[in-house]
């Protein structure tokens, strides 16, 4: 017989829905914050996730940020699961919608 095994992927996903931004744990690892800023590139429609310090920037709860006024202000109204890279010189997160 000729066994095949099976290795899951760790590809890095981020769900977005109408009011939250969900991170894997992975990425969460990643970026070490409680708190983070949301940025948004609409030419490339392109989110980008930093650590912020925290005074400033929106919770990051366990694993979701609750952004319904920053997807509402830039008119995100995608939702599902996206890819996302976590770049280790900028530490932070894209998310390509």
């Amino acid at each position: 017989m000729t066994f095949e095994v099976y290795y899951p992927r760790s590809e890095n996903y981020v769900s977005v829905s109408k009011n939250h931004i969900t991170l894997n744990r992975n990425l969460v690892a990643k970026l070490n914050a409680d708190h983070v800023e949301l940025a948004f590139d609409r030419d490339s429609k392109v989110i980008r996730i930093t650590a912020a310090s925290p005074d400033s920037g929106l919770i990051l709860n366990k694993t979701r940020i609750g952004a319904k006024g920053f997807l509402q202000y830039f008119g995100i109204d995608k939702k599902g699961k996206f890819p996302a890279t976590y770049n280790e010189t900028e530490k932070s997160i894209y998310i390509q919608l």
